[in-house]
């Protein structure tokens, strides 16, 4: 288990991280947790999974973890971008995995890639060996652990030199009109959305808490470019309220 000490981020908002309040948060909305993400962005997080897997930058044989998988979404991006490679999904949360086991058997019968396995972990100590995957990616995770540096430390060292640690995260728009559009939607209205739909009406209350509490996109870079990895940047999407970081583990 990761550390159980609140974490505070950019704007030092005390945000409860609690390993065992997350787990249990994320298990009572698994079943409806992809059906939250398609009305939250209005169908366009599997795009941006798409462009995340992209960035991975997988080879015909790669090893490649996705890290904080969740129902798996972004692990099946990127055994659909490299059917050869050898895609691992890790989440700490059981109801998450067998949603994301469940959508592999459906895919499987239907002839497309899946990964090879999803099992249970913790990206603070990731139980694999140093310099294994071609790349590692997280979406939508990194901002629930309450040791982000540490996340990216694990991330680096478990990536072969040359390789790339690709971030999709939401994070707080810069000024403008992206800004008062997404702090009226994320909210007031996906509070609201998460409530109806999931029953939880905490869940996505703590949604926006979570994303004012955390690094903003800039200062994520610089998290990572910390955690040793290099030539980092960062794209932002969906009116600025999403960043897709990408960085490169030393050589």
């Amino acid at each position: 288990m990761a550390s159980r000490r609140p974490a505070r981020g950019s704007g030092d908002l005390p945000i409860d991280r609690d390993p065992s309040r997350i787990e249990a948060m994320f298990g009572d909305i698994a079943a409806r947790y992809d059906l939250m993400n398609r009305l939250m962005t209005v169908g366009l997080d599997g795009r941006w999974r798409r462009l995340a897997a992209t960035e991975a930058h997988l080879a015909p044989g790669d090893e490649a973890l996705d890290a904080c998988c969740g129902t798996g979404d972004l692990s099946f991006g990127l055994a659909d971008r490299c059917p050869s490679c050898v895609v691992t999904g890790l989440d700490f949360t059981p109801e998450m995995l067998v949603q994301a086991r469940e959508k592999a058997v459906a895919r499987e019968s239907h002839g497309l890639p899946v990964p090879r396995e999803f099992v249970a972990g913790d990206v603070l100590e990731l139980p694999f060996e140093d310099d294994r995957f071609a790349a590692v990616t997280v979406g939508w995770g990194v901002r629930n652990v309450p040791d982000v540096p540490r996340a990216f430390r694990e991330m680096a060292r478990v990536t072969r030199p040359g390789g790339r640690v690709v971030c999709l995260e939401s994070t707080q728009a810069p000024d403008g009109l992206g800004k008062r559009f997404h702090d009226v939607w994320m909210g007031r209205v996906v509070p609201v959305l998460g409530r109806l739909v999931t029953g939880d009406p905490s869940a996505y209350a703590y949604l926006p808490a979570s994303v004012a509490a955390f690094p903003r996109a800039d200062e994520l870079a610089a998290i990572m470019a910390g955690a040793g990895l290099t030539n980092v940047r960062f794209r932002r999407l969906g009116f600025g309220a999403v960043a897709l970081h990408v960085g490169e583990a030393s050589k």
